[in-house]
């Protein structure tokens, strides 16, 4: 039961401290906006969710494309290089939308077969996560604007 209860706290610990970020943005306009425009950082934040997907992909089982794993990491880490290279535009609120998504895997993937409503609520927090993560890659923008908006004083 420790060990339940630890990885429900776990669960919910990155996206209220993300969250938390985003709702509550104690840096001014000009340094939010360096940050959000340094080259350096974008890549950063993409390259280490890239990095932590291809881990992912590495390690897949049998039942879940595991036969095909060599292939897809050769494709997604093309796919990576490709979106370093050629896309400049967005790529930390696209790494931030990887990280969302592996870590939304990680806790469904540790619920299953628990069905009691701290649970459930987890579960549904978790998909509520993946839509947000799906909202961030088809409109990476929207976060970029939404930190500059929380940002004016």
């Amino acid at each position: 039961m420790a060990n339940s209860s630890l990885l429900f706290f776990a669960g919910f610990l990155p996206p209220v401290l993300l969250l938390s970020l985003i709702f509550w943005n104690p840096w001014s306009r000009e340094s939010t906006l360096r940050v959000l425009r340094s080259p350096r950082i974008n890549r950063a934040v993409f390259s280490l969710a890239a990095a932590l997907f291809l881990w992912k992909v590495c390690n897949l089982d049998a039942a879940d494309f595991g036969n095909y794993r060599h292939l897809l990491f050769s494709a997604f880490f093309l796919l990576a290089l490709g979106a370093l290279a050629f896309n400049h535009g967005f790529l930390a609120a696209r790494g931030l939308a990887i990280f969302q998504l592996v870590w939304a895997n990680e806790f469904l993937t540790a619920g299953l077969g628990h069905f009691s409503s701290p649970w459930l609520l987890a579960k549904a927090v978790a998909y509520v996560y993946i839509l947000l993560a799906i909202y961030l890659v088809i409109y990476p923008y929207r976060l970029r604007n939404w930190l500059v908006w929380r940002s004016r004083r």
